[in-house]
């Protein structure tokens, strides 16, 4: 197979990746003007009720919160790992029926998804380490049963932390993929390419190690025993 007939192949990996992209983020658009624009309107009324839903969230555990974070941070960061070796995998299979010496130096593009699943079990750990409950975290304010602002707030926090690595290493694992596929595409047609790259590959992974710092120094703050 020529070089010819490897650029005419109608949708690759990285495009099927972005068209799904742009698929997701329009429904979704559609779905928020849908909730918060056109029901007010032809209501008349605010939705959704944010006392209402102020009530559900205060009584909710903090330690929930933090479970919660934990497990958004290592279940997204698997999701974006998975879709960036998805992507990066066939493409490397595709294009290596043209040019099998791709193979083995493309695989680096696979090692850098796979870190991105690493990232989140780092931060997950961490926070699995911070969920320890030293006390119920209740206090009385007017004879009412309330969780203690100190405890609450070290909720959110590790809630915080979880979301923000678990969602910045989906975008991560996301782009690492389509940048990865399009080099081994590249590399099959000037192998001259693929260091350059390469380095747009390492960029965009370093996307992920930015949002484990933040989320590391975040976890930093959280301790139930001091406030327990």
């Amino acid at each position: 197979m020529s070089d010819t007939e490897i650029s005419n192949e109608a949708r690759t990996p990285p495009d099927e990746a972005l068209g799904f992209l742009k698929g997701f983020f329009s429904y979704l658009l559609y779905i928020v003007l849908f909730l918060f624009v056109f029901i007010p309107i032809i209501t008349g009324q605010v939705f959704p009720d944010f006392q209402a839903l102020f009530a559900v969230f205060a009584n909710i555990s903090p330690f929930a919160w933090g479970g919660i974070g934990c497990g958004l941070s290592i279940g997204l960061s698997i999701v974006g790992a998975a879709w960036g070796i998805l992507t990066t995998a066939s493409s490397i299979a595709g294009a290596a029926i043209a040019a099998p010496e791709i193979r083995s130096k493309n695989l680096i593009s696979i090692i850098f998804c796979e870190a991105v699943a690493i990232y989140g079990i780092i931060l997950a750990i961490i926070l699995t380490g911070k969920l320890e409950k030293n006390g119920s975290g209740v206090v009385l304010i007017d004879n009412f049963p309330v969780w203690d602002p100190a405890v609450a707030k070290i909720g959110y926090t590790l809630f915080a932390a979880g979301i923000t690595v678990g969602l910045g290493n989906l975008a991560c694992g996301i782009s690492v993929g389509i940048v990865g596929a399009s080099c081994a595409i590249a590399d099959a047609h000037h192998s001259s390419l693929f260091v350059k790259i390469l380095v747009i590959e390492i960029f965009a992974s370093a996307l992920g190690i930015f949002a484990v710092i933040i989320g590391i120094l975040m976890s930093a703050k959280a301790v139930y025993k001091s406030v327990l």
